[in-house]
């Protein structure tokens, strides 16, 4: 009976050294984890108790920015193009070619009745110096003048209608009356086409009026009839009523 109890009391304390191997390991496991999550929370800056939320941004969009749309445009012409052609056009004075046979060959007349006659607004059937006798929508060449001081031949025919002018008559290339905005525009053509020293021609570069007479220059054609200006009266493609 007395070894019956020895060996029931040697059973029961195997048991209880093999129980507490068991826990102790079990709390140094436990323990190994907390310190180990510890640590962790030291290294990441979280509370070691804590669970760390990720946070972000929200994703950039794919999507397309649609601009938004223009204000709306009025159709039509606009700008300087649209003030011109609101513009009225108003009548130029316009000379031409006298009867040839009158005059030495070398010598140009060019008169207000010469041939052709002004059709739109003509003054006692030819040009129109107070008005101007021919729409500023025609294509004429310009009437130029350079003074040279040349005196006239000793045959030709003057009088206050077809003065000498003592120098050159010449023309440009033909050019809308609408285009010369004024004297000075339409004397910047003679003298890029002809050279340095002409103008446009003027009513009274004879000393008179109605007709020139001058050493005939380049450009100079019969048949047609130039743009010629007058400063003293509003007969110019500038200064015009429409």
């Amino acid at each position: 009976m007395i070894r019956l109890l020895i060996w029931v009391g040697v059973v029961l304390a195997l048991l209880g050294f093999f129980y507490k191997s068991l826990d102790g390991g079990g709390v140094r496991k436990g323990a190994g984890q907390r310190e180990n999550a510890q640590l962790a929370g030291k290294a990441t800056g979280a509370p070691a108790d804590s669970v760390a939320v990720p946070t972000s941004s929200p994703a950039p969009s794919n999507a397309a920015v649609i601009p938004a749309p223009a204000p709306p445009v009025e159709q039509g012409v606009a700008g300087p193009l649209a003030a011109q052609q609101a513009a009225p056009i108003g009548r130029g004075l316009s000379f031409a070619f006298a009867d040839p046979s009158t005059v030495p060959v070398r010598v140009a007349h060019l008169a207000c009745h010469g041939e052709p006659q002004p059709i739109d607004r003509p003054h006692r059937g030819s040009c129109n110096p107070y008005e101007g006798d021919t729409s500023c929508r025609a294509v004429l060449p310009i009437a130029c003048y350079r003074s040279s001081g040349a005196a006239a031949p000793a045959n030709l025919e003057q009088d206050f209608y077809k003065g000498w002018t003592h120098g050159q008559l010449g023309a440009t290339e033909p050019v809308m009356g609408a285009v010369l905005k004024s004297e000075a525009a339409a004397s910047a053509r003679c003298e890029a086409e002809l050279g340095a020293g002409w103008r446009m021609a003027e009513f009274h570069d004879g000393g008179g009026g109605w007709g020139l007479q001058g050493e005939r220059g380049s450009g100079l054609r019969p048949g047609t009839r130039y743009w010629v200006r007058i400063n003293d009266q509003r007969g110019n493609c500038w200064n015009s009523a429409p």
